[in-house]
């Protein structure tokens, strides 16, 4: 028995890296029915290509940012759709903030409507980040789910996404409190793992250059280690909240650093050329050229995840096996 057996979920932001793998796995190991919600049917199609003619999935090609008018029953919304990329960050930080702030409010209006007019009430999995303690810090630090108070700066490069989704949460919180909707917090560590839609972001950049046969060119080998969790873990741990998560409450999904997963991109990177080099996946041995010299390496956050693991989940991949997993399914992909 899967707890979504039988249940129709609803995924946004369902050809990223997260949403796709979580939908993956429950058409996979559940009777459920899945409606995957992404602004572009063309990567809805491609993405979930062999679902298309499955009579448990569906999809739904708009903007988040818009109303939800569907009319069948939803018992759950896992609300994955927020643009991740430095560079839309940096560039069309609107098109970050909206997603977050307005798709949440979409996806806890839906729930407040079906409750009041059907009695329905389903559950919504709202996915925050890491990003919302800040690293605004000056050594390594680890952090619970109470260690709130320490914020970005109103002007630093990352505040669009990290303070749109802290008002996501407060949003969520307030919703539960003032309307009874029954909204659950996951704040995600640092994801990794396969994703057919490559994501634009340096980790996946390093994997289709060292594929390529190319070296790995590293502008900053100093940057702070992260709290990064793979993939499987993180899925096992959305279920787990859903299940047995208390509404209103936030839980760290994360590896708390555990299993070597506490590292910074450059460590990441040198684990990739460590792994196409040893199972010779090109031609040519590939290395990483650092572009600038070593100083001393920027403080990091660790999540506690202990709250997590009160409820019976372990963390089961290491950084080494859940990279060497991912580069096996992109070899298989041919990127």
């Amino acid at each position: 028995m899967h707890i979504l057996d039988g249940k129709t979920a609803l995924v946004t932001g369902a050809t990223g890296l997260i949403g796709s793998n979580l939908c993956y796995e429950i058409l996979s190991k559940s009777t459920a029915k899945v409606i995957a919600l992404s602004r572009s049917k063309d990567k809805l199609e491609k993405v979930f290509g062999e679902y298309l003619s499955k009579p448990n999935f569906s999809y739904i090609a708009k903007d988040i940012c818009e109303p939800l008018n569907i009319s069948e029953r939803i018992d759950c919304i896992f609300h994955a759709a927020s643009p991740i990329s430095g560079a839309v960050i940096s560039e069309q930080p609107v098109n970050v903030i909206l997603p977050n702030i307005e798709g949440i409010k979409n996806c806890l209006d839906f729930m407040k409507n079906q409750e009041q007019t059907t009695g329905i009430k389903g559950r919504i999995i709202v996915f925050s980040s890491a990003t919302v303690y800040s690293n605004n810090i000056v050594s390594d630090r680890t952090v619970s789910e109470d260690d709130t108070e320490c914020e970005t700066k109103i002007n630093a490069p990352n505040a669009p996404y990290a303070d749109s989704k802290r008002m996501s949460e407060i949003l969520a919180s307030a919703y539960c409190k003032q309307y009874g909707v029954d909204a659950v917090i996951a704040r995600i560590g640092y994801v990794y793992g396969y994703c057919k839609e490559l994501p634009n972001t340096a980790f996946y950049s390093f994997i289709k250059t060292a594929l390529d046969g190319q070296d790995i060119a590293i502008k900053n080998p100093s940057m702070a280690r992260r709290d990064n969790i793979y993939i499987d873990d993180v899925i096992s741990g959305l279920f787990t909240i859903y299940e047995r998560g208390v509404s209103g409450e936030a839980y760290n999904i994360s590896s708390a650093g555990e299993k070597g997963n506490f590292a910074a991109a450059d460590e990441m990177a040198g684990i990739i050329t460590d792994i196409v080099n040893k199972e010779k996946m090109t031609e040519k041995t590939v290395s990483i050229n650092y572009l600038s010299d070593e100083k001393p390496r920027q403080p990091g956050i660790i999540l506690c995840n202990t709250k997590l693991k009160s409820f019976g989940w372990t963390l089961k991949n290491s950084l080494y096996d859940g990279i060497e997993k991912t580069i096996e399914k992109y070899v298989e992909e041919v990127i």
